[in-house]
């Protein structure tokens, strides 16, 4: 398929030309610049000066990135929605498809002109057969568009805002939406229209920003409650101008942000959306960081101690090599202390897969640390002083662990089994 993707350079298009180019596809990137990765070819493109742009009479799909966000000027903001028309006649002469990337804010009645742009822009794009797609807050990947802005103020700002009533969004990866229009692009089938594209699962600005801090640039955050009438007041009392320079715009964007009903979409294209804490990663995967947690607990609670790196290591690359490297899901607190884990092993209520997969790391766990010096101390008691009352002394400190942790696990199983049975770990 040959695509022409506009603002190939940006923060979304530089992700969707590398994975239409993965996918096989014949990617021609339409910018100001040329871009850095590698695509198949390069057209200059201004979006207000369409006069000598020429769509390639082999195109199948043009998918429309480019976009003004800054500027705040009703005829710049007209001269886009022009732009945009010729763009579609272009596309029109040469019988292709065209997908408009349109933004969560896009309504008539929207606080902002850049959101009643989009809006304008949308009902020219149904009108002449094409696609609208309506990504909700994306995120991840390298730090650009509004989420690198956001990142780049969790990370400056020990103090944060805490609006009261708390805004909510709905997240998508950067990679999943993507995914997402490279799969509408690919389809056929789909009729002309507009496409939600996020988490049907609302989080809170605040939760938001805490994620980011946690996860991203692992800082705690403080955050200051602040009103979100008294925001409002101060747009009002500083005038336009000034609230444009500083940004109470796209406040206002956020607290009238409009819900979206997006699993019906979702399901459309099978797009499954990563757990955020997971997307977060500069990679958009922390499998190998949650693994290396998951092997630091499973070895702690074999050799009583911390593992050394290298032990560490090999358990990693062995869940990787041989069981596909997706880490387990279990509660936090067994993570925090490898203790608990003991709850775990007797399969109280780990059944089924789940159970058999548990025991399987264990083993891979034991079998690991066996061969190790650490293990050797662990379990032979090499270097460490030995005789009949203290072996006793052992053999009692064991019997007694052992009837607590049978004691504690049958107390433990009607809570857990809830946990786990309804996902909440």
């Amino acid at each position: 398929m040959n695509l022409v993707i506009t603002g190939a350079t940006g923060y979304i298009g530089s992700h969707l030309s590398c994975l239409a180019i993965k996918r096989g596809h014949h990617v021609i990137a339409a910018s100001r610049k040329r871009p850095n990765t590698n695509v198949s070819d390069w057209l200059p493109f201004e979006l207000f000066s369409m006069d000598s742009f020429v769509l390639p009479l082999d195109t199948n799909v043009v998918i429309h990135l480019a976009a003004e966000i800054a500027s705040t000027s009703p005829l710049v903001n007209e001269a886009e929605v022009l732009a945009v028309e010729s763009l579609l006649q272009a596309t029109h002469k040469i019988a292709a498809r065209f997908i408009y990337i349109s933004s969560q804010t896009a309504r008539q009645d929207a606080p902002t002109l850049y959101g009643k742009k989009k809006w304008l822009i949308e009902q020219k794009v149904l009108e002449a057969g094409g696609w609208v797609v309506r990504p909700g807050q994306v995120y991840g990947g390298r730090e650009r568009g509004l989420f690198g802005i956001l990142v780049g103020v969790v990370r400056r700002l020990p103090m944060l805002p805490r609006f009261l009533p708390g805004p909510k969004l709905q997240l998508i990866h950067v990679d999943d939406l993507t995914e997402g229009l490279l799969s509408s692009a690919e389809c056929d089938s789909l009729k002309p229209g507009i496409l939600c594209l996020a988490s049907s699962k609302t989080i809170s600005f605040t939760k938001f920003l805490s994620v980011i801090a946690h996860h991203r640039i692992r800082r705690k955050r403080v955050f200051i409650p602040i009103p979100v009438s008294l925001v409002k007041l101060l747009g009002v009392l500083i005038g336009s101008h000034l609230r444009a320079r500083l940004g109470i715009e796209r406040l206002d964007s956020l607290f009238n942000l409009p819900a979206m009903d997006t699993a019906g979409d979702l399901k459309r294209l099978g797009l499954a959306l990563r757990p955020t804490a997971s997307g977060m990663h500069p990679s958009g995967n922390n499998n190998r960081r949650r693994l290396l947690q998951e092997g630091n607990a499973f070895l702690t609670y074999i050799l009583r101690d911390a593992p050394a790196l290298n032990l560490l290591r090999c358990y990693v690359r062995a869940v990787e090599k041989v069981r596909g490297g997706r880490p387990i899901e279990v509660l936090q607190s067994f993570y925090n202390l490898p203790l608990l884990l003991a709850l775990l092993e007797k399969r109280a209520y780990l059944l089924g897969q789940q159970g058999d997969e548990f025991d399987w790391r264990l083993d891979a766990a034991m079998v690991l640390a066996e061969a190790t010096p650490q293990g050797a101390r662990r379990f032979l008691s090499i270097g460490k002083k030995s005789g009949m009352f203290i072996s006793l002394i052992l053999m009692l400190w064991g019997l007694i662990s052992e009837v607590f942790w049978r004691v504690a696990s049958f107390i433990s199983i009607p809570v857990l089994r809830i946990w786990f049975t309804q996902g909440k770990f």
